[in-house]
């Protein structure tokens, strides 16, 4: 499915998300049978964070099979995650990635206001390569995400496709108060 179709089908389900407050798509024994013997074939990779606050079917009103979805504290960008993105973008033909960032972000929350100890510390670490000296939680969540498009478009693999129209890398912010997904501008 080419990016501009991904991208509209994405804000159809989030406007039925925010309408019916409901996933309306199908999860039967069909389908699972269906996606076993024919694979998946998403037509979209939505790169996320942990927070249980962002269910990102539900958000986009998907069904099983249309979403590949990489998640992690602070969406950030590693070198599994750009992998991950490679491999749906070369293998199942997904043509639109979303970084998707949100509000209240517990992990860019830890990173701007400089705590985190353990291995919480190589999250906080790469969201304050994203956000910088910035101190406004809201800014610095839409930092985070812009970051990581940065990140994935150094990919090799990522910006080659980018180049040939293949594949469109996009940051959005989901508000875990309203519900309402914004989308970065395509260019």
């Amino acid at each position: 499915m080419h990016y501009l179709e991904a991208l509209e089908k994405l804000k159809k389900g989030s406007k039925l998300y925010l309408e019916c407050q409901s996933n309306p798509s199908i999860f039967h024994q069909e389908l699972r049978e269906e996606l076993k013997n024919k694979g998946q074939k998403p037509y979209v990779t939505i790169i996320t964070c942990s927070d249980s606050r962002v269910p990102v079917q539900h958000i986009f009103s998907a069904s099983m099979g249309e979403l590949f979805i990489i998640r992690n504290a602070g969406n950030i960008i590693g070198d599994f995650e750009i992998g991950s993105a490679e491999y749906a973008s070369e293998h199942l033909g997904v043509e639109l990635i979303v970084v998707l960032g949100h509000t209240h972000c517990g992990a860019v929350d830890a990173t701007v206001r400089n705590q985190g100890h353990s291995y919480i510390k190589s999250i906080t670490e790469k969201v304050s390569e994203a956000i910088g000296t910035e101190k406004d939680q809201r800014k610095a969540e839409v930092l985070n995400a812009k970051y990581g498009v940065g990140c994935l478009k150094k990919s090799e693999v990522l910006s080659k496709l980018e180049k040939q129209d293949k594949l469109k890398i996009i940051s959005a912010m989901y508000d875990i108060e309203s519900g309402e997904v914004i989308f970065e501008d395509i260019k």
